[in-house]
């Protein structure tokens, strides 16, 4: 089952200032991924010259773990520091590159340096653990996504089925009840478990479900590891959302 909103828009993946990050468009093997980079997460060096800039963000990539790294300075598509995604209050200046992704590779590992004329250094490395982008799409195709009423009883049950990579060691499904009264926004986590043996080709099925009230809709993120690494596919920020009785839509998110 296809789960992307937008399939079809060249990807892009944003670093914001508040530290979270957003994947949007088709992030995959072959496709140029463009990075847009919020400069107000490493502030320190502004070195200037002359009145000049005189200070570099760089982007250092790569995609085998202990393959070899490249590295692009990160620039602003106005000419100056100015450019920003949106209104939103915790965005700030926005640097750009853009990154080839070979045809024959399962992530692009990312992080940043910001230094000039000082001399100084200030890393963004997620703590020296770097940022991994896998092509969520490709690592697990959704099988089932339910809401399926319980008879005789005023509850229904949120039903999810899915066949995953062999690299996927864990996975489950982070979620909320749309249309809860009081509305709240808390969120359950429902925890997948593998449902038999892994096929012949290494591909393992999942499964799980949680009570539900019997006419919730359900908004939801499915979130993994592989090779000790957290992923997750949020639908671009958007969520993926279900009901009982709805139908596919992947063009508005409905599984």
């Amino acid at each position: 089952m296809s789960r992307r909103l937008f399939p079809n828009d060249p990807p892009w993946i944003a670093f914001k200032k508040d530290f979270r990050h957003l994947v949007h468009g088709d992030l995959a093997p072959g496709r140029k991924v463009k990075i847009l980079y919020d400069a107000a997460r490493l502030p320190a060096e502004r070195s200037e010259e002359n009145g000049a800039k005189a200070w570099t963000i760089k982007a250092f990539y790569k995609f085998v773990e202990q393959g070899p790294v490249h590295q692009v300075d990160l620039w602003t598509e106005s000419g100056a520091i100015q450019t920003k995604m949106s209104n939103d209050t915790a965005e700030g200046a926005i640097m750009v590159c853009r990154i080839d992704i070979p045809p024959d590779v399962d992530h692009v590992t990312l992080w940043f340096l910001n230094t000039g004329k000082s001399g100084a250094e200030y890393w963004d490395s997620n703590s020296g653990r770097n940022y991994i982008f896998r092509f969520v799409v490709q690592d697990f195709d959704v099988d089932t996504v339910q809401v399926i009423p319980d008879p005789g009883k005023p509850q229904a049950w949120f039903r999810v089925e899915l066949t995953a990579s062999p690299d996927i060691s864990s996975i489950g499904v982070s979620y909320r009840i749309a249309n809860a009264s009081p509305p709240a926004d808390a969120r359950e986590y429902l925890a997948l478990t593998p449902a038999g043996p892994p096929s012949p080709s290494g591909k393992q099925k999942w499964s799980g479900s949680a009570p539900v009230p019997e006419n919730a809709v359900v908004k939801f993120s499915f979130l993994y590891s592989a090779w000790g690494n957290d992923h997750e596919d949020t639908n671009g920020g958007n969520d993926y959302v279900t009901w009982p009785g709805a139908a596919y839509d992947p063009q508005t998110g409905v599984l």
